[in-house]
C-alpha cells in the first residue's frame, strides 16, 4: 500500500480533480492535461492558520499542523506588559478523533484557512463565540472532477491507493458528458 491516490485523465479536455477525506479537502488540481496522470498522497501534512478583523486590521495566526482529532481555538490574548493584544490560535485535543475542530472566543468572525505545501485547499468560518465548528474527516475519499465545464458525479471509496479516470461517458443518454470510474 502506497497511501495515494492516482488520477488519470482520458479525455481530450483539462479535468480539474477534487479530492476529500470526509469534509477536509485534501486536494484540488488546478487542471491535469488531457490524457495526463496524477497521483495525490493521502496521508500528507496539511497546516492551518487563523485570520480576524480588528478595529479594521487583520491578524492571522501562525501555521500549525493538522492532526486528526484536534481542536483549534482563535482568541485575543492581553498582553499587560505591553499594554497590547495578541491573536493567537491554540491547538489541543478535540472531542472526537475523526473530526478537525474549530472554534473562537473573539467578538469578530474568524476564518480558518487549511492548506498544503502552502496552497490553499479550504476555508472554515466560525462567526459565533464559542461555537464548535467541526469537519469530518472519515475513512471515505470523494472525488470529482469539472471537465470542459461539466462537473462529474462524485466517486466514494474507502480505498486510499484508488485509480480513478476521467473519460467521455459513452452512454445513450449522456452523450457529449463525462465521467469517473475506479479501476483497480
Amino acid at each position: 500500500m502506497s497511501d495515494q491516490i492516482t488520477l488519470q485523465n482520458n479525455t481530450d479536455y483539462i479535468a480539474q480533480f477534487h479530492v476529500r477525506k470526509g469534509k477536509q479537502v485534501i486536494e484540488r488540481l488546478p487542471g491535469l492535461d488531457p490524457h495526463g496522470k496524477a497521483v495525490v498522497p493521502t496521508t500528507s501534512s496539511y497546516m492551518v492558520t487563523a485570520t480576524t478583523t480588528i478595529d479594521g486590521n487583520t491578524y492571522t495566526t501562525a501555521p500549525q499542523t493538522v492532526e486528526a482529532g484536534m481542536r483549534f481555538l482563535a482568541q485575543i490574548k492581553q498582553s499587560n506588559n505591553q499594554g497590547t493584544y495578541d491573536f493567537e490560535m491554540v491547538k489541543m485535543p478535540g472531542s472526537r478523533n475523526n473530526e478537525l475542530q474549530f472554534e473562537k472566543t473573539t467578538l469578530s468572525p474568524v476564518r480558518f484557512d487549511i492548506s498544503k505545501n502552502g496552497k490553499f485547499l479550504q476555508s472554515v468560518d466560525v462567526s459565533e463565540a464559542t461555537n464548535l465548528v467541526p469537519i469530518e474527516i472519515g475513512d471515505m475519499f470523494y472525488i470529482y472532477a469539472v471537465i470542459n465545464g461539466v462537473t462529474t458525479q462524485t466517486i466514494a471509496t474507502s480505498d486510499a491507493d484508488a485509480n480513478i479516470v476521467a473519460r467521455d461517458d459513452t452512454s445513450d443518454l449522456d452523450l457529449g458528458y463525462f465521467t469517473l470510474q475506479q479501476q483497480s
